[in-house]
């Protein structure tokens, strides 16, 4: 069963009603909080090590993006919101963000069943273009997914509860993926239209309970065009603007996207990669490396000129190429935080 326009309206009608007020009132109150952001550390391991936790608490960090851990399903149980009290108070007290994968359904979150498969619910589309082994984009206007974050007993409501400060949505570019826009042309839906629709359906469920809950969205810069996308989201996150690493970890980091829109899928482009950046780049026509840091620099500029809050990933340890990219972010107004592909590694904040 999927949700058409009419349905979704009508449907949560009632959600964003009672959140309108307070999202419009307490913008200002997230926009204050992310402001002040000047570093952030991204972390997505199930089984965080007691060391870098020990490292994260005693950090300058402002804020810090993770897994919510008990939605994998061998850790369920974790006791995540003891986590997030710890890191709220630190002696410099850190934003606990969750981040969740609202375009791909996967198969080690809970709410995978054994006997699922590619087009068995109908909503699971396709297997993850770029590598990423067990990720299937799904067509996310359906109603069982929705019900995945938005039920009584769903994800978000579990999230709010464990003391999550907000959340940070990956895949929200899943309606630029070929199987999803082919599914959607026969459903007869606008796959951007109903993206931003279940993003504004989400903030509404959480910001009903708590006005200051911050929403971040990864990836897809260019929905910096759509006014409604910058109203809902706080901030927009961008990985691998300048650099990128394969979705196993090997490489890790430092192969760098073409400059310009010019240098796309050049001679000379192809000749600047190292062997294992090369590989990645033939085995995944549709990677970020056939795009251009020039396009991505495009639509977060017009973000941050109208106010968004703009974060920046890249994947490289070369000491040269971290460097490089810190200042680069800062310099467009931009808070960058750098790491390897696998984001399992504790990294020291760089001042």
């Amino acid at each position: 069963m999927f949700l058409n326009p009419r349905t979704h309206v009508s449907l949560f009608l009632c959600i964003v009603i009672i959140a309108c007020c307070a999202c419009h009132t307490s913008q200002g109150e997230e926009m204050r909080q992310l402001e002040t952001v000047s570093s952030w550390f991204y972390y997505l391991d199930f089984e965080p090590d007691e060391t870098i936790m020990a490292q994260l608490a005693q950090s300058t960090y402002d804020m810090i993006v993770m897994e919510p851990i008990f939605t994998d399903r061998e850790n369920r149980d974790f006791p995540i919101a003891e986590l997030v009290s710890r890191f709220h108070a630190a002696p410099h007290p850190k934003l606990v963000l969750a981040y969740i994968d609202i375009g791909q359904a996967e198969n080690w979150r809970t709410y995978w069943q054994s006997d699922w498969s590619i087009g068995d619910p109908e909503w699971i589309v396709a297997t993850d273009p770029d590598g990423w082994e067990g990720n299937f984009p799904v067509a996310y206007w359906h109603e069982e997914w929705h019900d995945i974050w938005l039920g009584d007993d769903g994800y978000l409501q579990a999230i709010l509860e464990a003391g999550f400060d907000g959340i940070y949505l990956d895949w929200v570019e899943a309606y630029s993926d070929e199987h999803v826009m082919t599914m959607a042309e026969q459903e007869h839906v606008d796959p951007r239209e109903e993206m931003i629709w279940l993003i504004e359906d989400m903030a509404a469920f959480c910001r009903a309970q708590n006005p200051q809950f911050i929403v971040v969205g990864q990836n897809a810069a260019e929905l910096a065009e759509y006014e409604a996308y910058l109203d809902v989201v706080d901030a927009i996150a961008q990985e691998q603007t300048w650099f990128d690493g394969a979705a196993d970890n090997d490489p890790p980091g430092d192969c760098p996207l073409p400059r310009t829109d010019e240098d796309i899928e050049t001679d000379a482009y192809e000749q600047s990669l190292s062997e294992a950046c090369l590989q990645m780049y033939k085995d995944f026509p549709e990677s970020t490396l056939h795009v251009s840091s020039e396009e991505y620099i495009r639509y977060l500029t017009r973000a941050r000129e109208k106010g968004t809050i703009i974060f920046t990933i890249d994947y490289a340890l070369d000491p040269q190429h971290v460097a490089w990219v810190y200042a680069t972010s800062r310099a467009l107004g931009f808070v960058p935080f750098v790491s390897e592909r696998a984001l399992s590694l504790y990294r020291e904040p760089v001042e």
